[in-house]
């Protein structure tokens, strides 16, 4: 009976043993599995949490270029405010002197000038010469002096100073006003100094 028992003990013993291998096995596999599980899910997280931050940071980069575009904007109308101001204060000064040749005797000379330049430019033919309301008087007087050369009228548009030939027989006009040269000048002024808010 010894002897069995003592089989049954080495069975036994072995059985256990064979069954800690298996248990050991078993919970050597479980352990992988639940580190795979971790790492799969750890890598699955850190990737919805990267691609969360890119997001953010995509974000971001829309709003501040949105906001430096606003400020290059807004700079850009204020600088375009600020030049067209100064522009008008320049060429309001301009009218402002014109205005001051006008009641000047050589004003007078000067449309002597004009009227001569406009006739010998302007051709044969009918001839109107228009200008402003406050230079008629000295038209007149210059026309009388000229033999009636032309017809004299008021202009409907301000010329400032100077005057417009119309040569009715030809059908063209010959601009020599004021307000024509400034408009020239201006010109000619933004052109000259490369003004631009490029």
């Amino acid at each position: 009976m010894d002897r069995t028992s003592e089989k049954l003990n080495r069975f036994s013993y072995t059985v256990m043993k064979e069954a800690e291998k298996k248990k050991n096995e078993l919970i050597a596999e479980a352990e992988k599995l639940r580190r795979e599980a971790i790492d799969t899910n750890e890598i699955r997280y850190l990737k919805m949490a990267y691609e969360h931050i890119q997001d953010v940071v995509h974000k971001l980069d829309k709003e501040i270029n949105e906001e430096i575009s606003r400020a290059i904007i807004e700079g850009k109308q204020s600088l375009f405010a600020r030049r067209e101001e100064n522009i008008q204060n320049i060429f309001q000064n301009v009218r402002e002197k014109l205005l001051t040749f006008r009641q000047s005797d050589e004003y007078k000379g000067h449309m002597r000038n004009l009227i001569d330049r406009g006739l010998q430019e302007a051709g044969a033919g009918e001839l109107c010469v228009l200008a402003d309301s406050e230079d008629l008087p000295l038209l007149e007087e210059i026309r009388a002096e000229k033999k009636n050369a032309f017809e004299v009228s008021e202009s409907e548009d301000e010329l400032l100073g100077g005057c417009l030939f119309f040569n009715k027989t030809r059908g063209c006009m010959l601009d020599l006003s004021f307000a024509n040269r400034l408009r020239e000048e201006k010109g000619a002024f933004l052109e000259n100094y490369g003004i631009s808010l490029d």
